[in-house]
């Protein structure tokens, strides 16, 4: 299944309360999952099947050169969704920073607002070594995992692959094959799969890309 995917753009406000209903802790997993069969497999080698969008200097958006790319100029969070409804699922890309300021977040989503809202989950890294997990509500990027420092994240301009697991209510990031953390939440059941990032510093600029995009149906055991 190939992946086209919707663009939207929104002004960030991070909060830095806590909206998860149980963190659990950033040690072991506290339960297995399975991967079922594999839904999508992208290497975004043809530029046809993502959407582009190109606002100038704030912000550019295409599948070019093999690799998606991304690339914000002010202050704000982007994604861009695939128009396919998933429910219980495993995410798994590549993602690079290739621009030089490393405050800033960028990652995967699940099941985000069929409405292209931006209302779902975001599972983020900085190029500053720190990853989190948020709730969008379509206005603003909610902490359900706190920003917090992992040595799991290769730093600056680097490469780092990143696993979201969204399985019933349960969430959890692994990174470079490194498990960091998990929550469970009950705010969404299924929706789309996106690819995000933010810039919260006015007059900076964040520049990423992605590969390797891989989407398998997952079960807890």
């Amino acid at each position: 299944m190939r992946l086209l995917p919707l663009i939207a753009v929104m002004v960030i406000a991070v909060s830095c309360g806590s909206a998860a209903e149980s963190y659990l802790g950033p040690k072991m997993p506290s339960v297995g999952y399975r991967y079922l069969d594999l839904v999508t497999e992208d290497d975004f080698d043809d530029p046809g099947v993502w959407r582009s969008f190109d606002g100038g200097a704030d912000l550019y958006m295409n599948a070019e050169d093999g690799v998606y790319l991304i690339r914000v100029n002010k202050r704000q969070y982007v994604w861009v969704q695939s128009p396919s409804r998933l429910q219980d699922s495993i995410i798994e890309a590549e993602v690079r920073q290739l621009s030089d300021f490393d405050h800033n977040a960028f990652g995967i989503a699940c099941r985000l607002d069929m409405g292209n809202s931006g209302r779902g989950y975001y599972f983020l890294i900085g190029g500053d070594g720190y990853y989190t997990i948020r709730w969008s509500n379509g206005r603003s990027l909610d902490d359900i995992v706190q920003a917090r420092p992992s040595d799991a994240i290769n730093r600056g301009r680097a490469a780092n692959r990143i696993r979201a697991v969204c399985i019933e209510d349960y969430l959890a990031l692994w990174i470079n094959g490194r498990f960091v953390a998990e929550a469970r939440d009950q705010r969404a059941a299924h929706g789309a799969v996106g690819l995000a990032a933010a810039m919260n510093y006015q007059g900076r600029s964040l520049e990423v890309s992605f590969d390797n995009l891989r989407i398998w149906d997952a079960a807890l055991d």
